[in-house]
C-alpha cells in the first residue's frame, strides 16, 4: 500500500477490530446490509472502504474460513477470538497489506481487547501456521463444494436440481465481486453522450443494456460524473428491465408496492409521466426512497406502509399499473448479497412463496380493468417465479399473461457476457431475476 495512503488510514489493528465486530454480528444471524453501515461508523472515513472490503471478503470466504479454522484449532475458540481470526484471514485473502503486517497488527488488536487479550499468543500461532500451510490447506478446501461455492449443501443441491446444466456456473458467479452498473437518466442525457463524458474523465466503461453502463472498475458514487445532478444512478441492469416491461400510459396511476431503495420507482418516473405511489414497510428504507427521488428531482407519493394491509394506505382509487417486486429468497443476487445462502433455510422458499401469493391476491383487486401488473423477484427458484404465477393464473380468471422478451415469463439467470448487441432488451451483464407481466381482462 502506498505510504501516503497508509498515513490516511487508521492503524490496521483498529480496522481488524471493527471487522471482527461485524463478524460476530453476522455469525449471530444478522444480515450484511444491517451490519455494515453501523460498524463502519466506528472508523474514520478514509479507513471505511478497507474495513468494508474485509467484511465482504469474510462473507464471500466464510465457508473457506470455517474450514481453515477447524483444521488449525484443536478446540473452537471463543466468539471474540474466532471473529478476530475470521477478519484477519479475510484480510490475508485480499492481500491489500503485507502478511506480516496483518499478523502483527491482529495480535496487537487481540492484546488491546479484554475478551481476546489472553488469546493473543494463540491468535499469533494460528495465523502463522496458516501462512506456513496455506497452499496445502487451500488445495484441500477447494475440493469441498461448500467452500468452492461458499454456500451450504442444501442450497447447492437445490440449485443443481433446478438448473442441472447451469447450476455450477450460477453458483461460481455468486462468489465473485458484483459489477458496478449505472442507469442513465435519459431525460437528462443519452447513453452515448454519457459514455463520452466517462471517456473524457478517463473512466473505462461499456454499455450493457438499453439504459445500462457498466464501469470496468467500481468507484465511490461521489466520484461518478453527474451522479449528484441525477444523470445516473447505480442499479443492476437486470432490475432496470422493470421500467421497460411495464407499459405505463401517460398520466397513469402507478403503484410500486415494495419500492426500496427506490431504483425502479425512479426509473419509471424517468421514463413515464405518471402519478406514482411508492410503498415500503420499513421507515429507514422508505427514507432511502425519498433520498433517491430527491437527488433525481422526481415526485412520488411515498408512504411507509405494509402493501398487504390495503385498508391502512389505499384511497380506494384503482391503479392503471402495479409493480410488485415481492420479498424473496434473493437467490439471484448472491454476488451482491453473499450472506444470502447462509441466512436462508430450505423452508424459507415455501414461506416466502406464501407471502408472495398473499401480495398478488391482495393487490390484484386494486388494478383497473385493462390495467397491468408486473410481478418481479430477484429469485431464480421456480416456487417464487413460474410456479407462483401458474398458480395465480389458475386461481384468477380475469388475469391474462402478456409475453415479455419473446417468453411467456422471463427468468433471467445471472450473466456476465462480454458484449451487448446494441438492440436486445436483455442486458449482457445482470443478476438473476424473474418477471411476469399480467393484464386484467376488461
Amino acid at each position: 500500500m502506498p505510504q501516503q495512503q497508509q498515513k490516511m488510514q487508521a492503524p490496521f489493528a483498529k480496522i481488524v477490530q471493527v471487522a471482527a465486530v461485524a463478524r460476530t454480528q453476522l455469525r449471530s444471524g444478522a444480515s450484511l446490509n444491517s451490519v455494515i453501515k453501523p460498524v463502519l461508523q466506528q472508523l474514520i472515513p478514509e479507513s471505511r472502504p478497507t474495513a468494508q472490503a474485509i467484511i465482504y471478503e469474510s462473507v464471500r470466504k466464510s465457508a473457506l474460513t470455517r474450514f481453515i479454522l477447524t483444521k488449525l484449532c484443536k478446540n473452537r475458540p471463543t466468539a471474540a477470538v474466532e471473529s478476530l481470526l475470521e477478519a484477519s484471514l479475510a484480510a490475508l485473502f485480499l492481500q491489500r497489506y503485507a502478511d506480516f503486517t496483518i499478523v502483527s497488527e491482529t495480535v496487537n488488536a487481540a492484546k488491546t481487547l479484554p475478551q481476546t487479550r489472553a488469546a493473543s499468543g494463540f491468535v499469533n500461532a494460528v495465523l502463522r501456521r496458516f501462512l506456513r500451510e496455506k497452499d496445502a490447506l487451500m488445495a484441500e478446501a477447494e475440493r469441498r463444494l461448500e467452500v468452492r461455492f461458499n454456500a451450504p449443501s442444501w442450497w447447492i443441491e437445490r440449485m443443481r436440481a433446478v438448473y442441472p446444466e447451469e447450476a455450477d456456473r450460477i453458483l461460481e458467479l455468486g462468489t465473485r465481486h458484483p459489477p458496478m452498473t449505472l442507469r442513465v437518466n435519459r431525460r437528462l442525457i443519452s447513453v452515448e453522450d454519457y459514455l463520452t463524458i466517462l471517456a473524457d474523465h478517463k473512466i473505462a466503461a461499456r454499455r450493457v443494456g438499453l439504459d445500462a453502463i457498466m464501469l470496468e472498475s467500481p468507484m465511490p458514487v461521489d466520484m461518478i460524473p453527474g451522479f449528484a445532478r441525477g444523470m445516473v444512478s447505480v442499479q443492476d441492469a437486470g432490475t432496470q428491465l422493470a421500467a421497460h416491461l411495464l407499459n405505463v400510459p401517460r398520466g397513469a396511476r402507478v403503484l410500486d408496492a415494495c419500492s426500496a431503495p427506490g431504483g425502479k420507482t425512479a426509473h419509471l418516473l424517468e421514463r413515464y409521466d405518471c402519478e406514482m405511489t411508492a410503498l415500503e414497510i420499513d421507515e429507514f428504507r422508505t427514507e432511502k426512497v425519498r433520498e433517491t427521488l430527491a437527488r433525481l428531482n422526481l415526485k412520488a407519493n411515498v408512504h411507509t406502509a405494509d402493501a398487504g394491509r390495503t385498508a391502512r394506505w389505499w384511497d380506494g382509487r384503482a391503479f392503471d399499473c402495479i409493480l410488485l417486486d415481492a420479498p424473496c429468497t434473493a437467490s439471484g443476487v448472491v454476488r451482491r448479497q453473499p450472506d444470502t445462502p447462509w441466512l436462508r433455510r430450505a423452508v424459507d422458499i415455501k414461506n416466502l412463496a406464501s407471502e408472495q401469493h398473499f401480495l398478488l391476491t391482495t393487490l390484484w383487486p386494486l388494478l383497473k380493468k385493462g390495467g397491468q401488473m408486473l410481478y418481479a423477484t430477484c429469485s431464480i427458484f421456480p416456487e417464487e417465479g413460474t410456479e407462483q404465477i401458474q398458480r395465480f393464473l389458475k386461481e384468477t380468471p380475469d388475469a391474462e399473461l402478456i409475453p415479455v422478451a419473446g417468453e411467456k415469463m422471463l427468468t433471467l439467470l445471472p450473466e456476465e457476457r462480454d458484449s451487448w448487441d446494441g438492440h436486445s432488451l436483455i442486458p449482457s451483464v445482470h443478476d438473476g431475476f424473474f418477471y411476469a407481466l399480467m393484464q386484467k381482462r376488461s
